[in-house]
């Protein structure tokens, strides 16, 4: 069954999820997962995308758009991950129609109000299905 594990930052603000994401997906990178990071649409891909060749300075995260080529982690929208099915990274207020084919399901909630409503909504749904939840709270 799907795990399902909620990443808490007190941190409110543009960028704070996406923060979070790229903390998420190079851990599971390290791991030797695959990752599906899951955008609003288009133009927040491409917004996941930039922040994602910024963050860290330090570090390189090897990842594509979808369409624009094989990466372990692939940035995409829509209804339709393709291949992957390893680890989900969440980045949107709904829970994806397809997030329980994927082994892992990361779900980002910055320190925003409305944003932690949508995340407790989102929590309920995954916990009211069966779906194992964990919070790490990561300030």
């Amino acid at each position: 069954m799907t795990e399902v594990t909620f990443y808490l930052s007190s941190k409110a603000g543009d960028g704070v999820r996406q923060a979070l994401a790229w903390r998420i997906a190079d851990k599971a990178l390290k791991q030797g997962r695959q990752v599906y990071v899951h955008c609003q649409n288009e133009a927040h891909a491409r917004q996941v995308d930039a922040q994602f060749w910024q963050s860290p300075a330090t570090g390189f995260l090897p990842h594509a758009l979808g369409g624009e080529g094989q990466a372990p982690v692939l940035l995409g929208f829509g209804d339709d991950p393709g291949h992957h099915h390893d680890v989900l990274i969440n980045l949107t207020d709904q829970v994806p129609d397809f997030s329980s084919r994927f082994q892992r399901v990361a779900e980002m909630i910055s320190g925003a109000e409305t944003e932690r409503q949508k995340g407790r909504e989102r929590f309920r749904f995954y916990r009211d299905r069966g779906f194992p939840v964990t919070t790490h709270e990561l300030g």
